[in-house]
């Protein structure tokens, strides 16, 4: 095999299975498995982006306490009902 088919494999399957492992990872979903569904199938990509978490994943995704739906991280409010979401205050000595 040639240069261009090993670098037709990398970019047709390897580059949807490592956006797919990584997608899945910060949804709380199994990387490996989701790494492999999005190589052999890149549409695969297209649930992972559109389907979002039903509970809080730090460091990814906030859970609002009035209306309950998910949001990213970055945001400081809610899209739907527009709550600030206040992080838990640290208690230092």
């Amino acid at each position: 095999m040639g240069i261009h088919e090993y670098l037709f494999i990398t970019f047709f399957w390897g580059l949807p299975g490592i956006a797919g492992a990584w997608m899945a990872k910060g949804r709380e979903k199994n990387p490996l498995v989701w790494g492999l569904f999005s190589a052999l199938f890149p549409f695969v990509l297209l649930v992972l982006w559109f389907q979002k978490p039903d509970h809080e994943v730090p460091g990814y995704f906030h859970k609002c306490q009035f209306c309950g739906a998910t949001y990213p991280w970055k945001r400081s409010t809610c899209k739907y009902c527009g709550s600030a979401h206040h992080a838990p205050e640290s208690t230092l000595p």
